[in-house]
């Protein structure tokens, strides 16, 4: 395929208004009439979605189906992937290419693409010593739709949701303090953290607070530590200073507190500015991917903390709440679809609201570029394109090759004869999870494994009796599966 554009200034800096339209091919049909203003997101957007056809889904799907836009700053594209590995590989081979797409898209030839894997955090803010506001905030680091009125509350998430708004409305009330919430990725954990420092920031802009992820935590107290980058007794000087930024926040909202297991001394920091800020009734707000007592390794004395106030869970969003979901986020794309499309994104697409959003940004790339009509019979195939992706990647060998990385045991001692506990729960744990997510019958998972079918069958509900007895073995499974399944 290819497009011809036809070029005037638009009011945006260095991006057009044009007309495009495919001379043939792959059933794309563009409206040789249509205007399009292109916003920076749009621009990469349609990139991605051009690199997808050049590339093919394989390769595609291998390095750059993560990628996301991240901002837009003198002619730079800053695009996040979700690994250093991908970032080195992508930048060698597909920078050019990229670049090259999002060039002729936008039609300014000096734009350039950067790539990163460095986590989005908020700023702290800039604290001003002149009498002027206390509380400056980077707010281009909230994501704006991120708010409660635009929170889908539903019997998955009703308890968070409402913790979360009593947050919110009461800072440092002894019942919610601390408030941890935890659950799977893309699930509404971020959105309630960040719809707390919303009405923070629009409601109480006296108040100082800080959402920062647990990694970035880290990052910045060690840089605290180092004592080579400026003269002697810095290092001192500066954790001191690195300390004072969050004694002075009213709230504290830190993402992703799992990260901080197995990083001693940076625990030990934190547990101080908690104390301090609990002791002075100053809010902390913690999410997570699993509850207090299951994060390893964590000292005790912080599972006590997080565990003192409100700890509540999000559950994946059941049909109705996906509906609600997909209704709001249909608007927002100003989409109309019938009844029964709705109900077969819902009930197909049902892991988590990540994966909804996802669906409904395709349909709208759809949409715009090839005009395709939203049909059930077009959105089936689109949808399973979309969710193929994954389910490819789910066979006995893939399934077996993540348990045993996360087991620390090879693969390959999975399928051979020994029957010790290191051997036997990795290979149990790799039947199930493959009858779980692969549509293969109890005879070929039994072959892969070189046994019978009964032999798989009690496999499973061995497993499933120890993640009922043992939430933390459960967790573990959970774990893995989710990493299979994003």
């Amino acid at each position: 395929m290819y497009y011809r554009f036809f070029l005037s200034p638009c009011n945006m800096p260095g991006f057009y208004l044009f007309d495009c339209f495919a001379l043939t091919v792959n059933q794309l049909s563009f409206d040789s009439e249509k205007i399009m203003n292109l916003s920076p997101e749009e621009v990469f957007d349609l990139s991605l979605l051009r690199a997808r056809e050049l590339m093919g889904p394989e390769k595609f799907n291998s390095w750059l189906s993560n990628a996301s836009f991240r901002s837009f700053s003198n002619g730079v594209f800053t695009i996040s992937l979700d690994s250093r590995i991908r970032v080195n590989f992508v930048s060698h081979n597909y920078k050019d290419k990229l670049e090259d797409l999002l060039r002729e898209i936008s039609g300014d030839d000096s734009v350039s693409a950067h790539f990163t894997d460095e986590p989005v955090t908020l700023s702290l803010g800039k604290f001003s010593s002149n009498g002027g506001s206390r509380h400056e905030l980077f707010s281009n680091y909230l994501r704006p739709g991120y708010i409660f009125d635009r929170f889908v509350e539903g019997p998955n998430n009703r308890l968070a949701y409402a913790a979360s708004c009593s947050v919110a409305y009461e800072l440092g009330h002894s019942s919610t303090n601390p408030l941890f919430i935890y659950g799977g990725v893309g699930l509404g954990k971020t959105h309630l953290v960040q719809a707390i420092a919303h009405h923070i920031k629009d409601n109480n802009p006296e108040k100082i607070f800080s959402y920062i992820s647990s990694e970035e935590f880290t990052t910045r107290f060690i840089r605290a530590l180092d004592p080579g980058l400026k003269k002697e007794n810095r290092s001192s000087r500066e954790v001191e200073k690195f300390k004072e930024k969050f004694r002075r926040c009213h709230c504290l909202i830190m993402d992703d507190v799992q990260f901080l297991a197995r990083k001693e001394e940076t625990q030990n920091q934190f547990f101080h500015i908690f104390n301090e800020l609990y002791l002075q009734g100053r809010q902390i707000v913690l999410t997570s991917d699993r509850p207090p007592h299951e994060i390893e390794p964590l000292e005790e004395r912080l599972i006590s903390r997080f565990q003192s106030g409100m700890v509540v869970d999000i559950k994946p969003p059941v049909l109705e709440t996906r509906i609600a979901i997909l209704n709001q986020r249909l608007r927002d794309e100003n989409i109309s679809v019938d009844e029964k499309v709705k109900f077969y994104i819902a009930e197909t697409v049902n892991a988590n609201v990540r994966q909804l959003e996802g669906v409904v940004n395709l349909l709208a790339a759809n949409l715009r570029i090839q005009n395709l009509s939203l049909t059930l019979e077009n959105v089936k195939p689109i949808i399973s394109e979309y969710l193929g992706a994954a389910s490819r990647r789910l066979n006995p060998v893939t399934i077996t090759s993540s348990v045993g990385d996360f087991f620390n045991t090879n693969p390959e001692l999975l399928k051979g004869k020994k029957r010790k506990r290191e051997i036997l729960v990795p290979r149990q744990v790799s039947m199930y999870l493959i009858r779980d997510l692969t549509d293969l019958p109890l005879e070929e998972i039994g072959f892969f494994f070189g046994r019978d079918h009964s032999t798989v069958l009690n496999a499973i509900k061995r497993i499933k009796g120890m993640m009922e007895s043992d939430s933390a073995f459960k967790r573990k499974v959970m774990d893995i599966r989710d990493d299979l399944l994003n």
